[in-house]
């Protein structure tokens, strides 16, 4: 159903209270103001007496990512040198921190319990 726009509100407005003013209170009518106003108001608007239809729905917008994705590097069997323990460091018994008591890491500059500075 098409809306009025708020000229077209008013004269309809307007037209309906200047016939029952002329019937009823013929001294009274507060109508023919209100016709004026819709009428300049319609003229204003550019003719439009009804709003143009909007969208039934909203539109959607676009997925984020469109497209082919980047290639990526096949997983590599052999892991980091690093990774691997040597036979030195299977030998040696484990260090712990000085302030919280927990087994450190080895090569980690700082205790992963609680934060402390290793020392030596």
């Amino acid at each position: 159903m098409a809306e009025l726009t708020t000229g077209g509100l008013l004269l309809v407005i307007g037209i309906a209270l200047t016939v029952i003013g002329i019937i009823f209170l013929p001294l009274l009518c507060v109508g023919i103001p209100l016709v004026l106003i819709g009428v300049i108001m319609i003229l204003a608007e550019g003719g439009a007496i009804t709003k143009p239809e909007g969208p039934r729905y909203p539109g959607y917008s676009p997925p984020f990512a469109s497209g082919p994705y980047p290639p990526t590097a096949p997983p590599s069997s052999v892991p980091p040198a690093a990774a691997v323990p040597s036979a030195s460091d299977a030998a040696k018994p484990p260090k712990f921190c000085s302030q919280c008591g927990s087994a450190l890491i080895p090569g980690a500059p700082f205790c992963a319990g609680c934060g402390a500075r290793v020392q030596g």
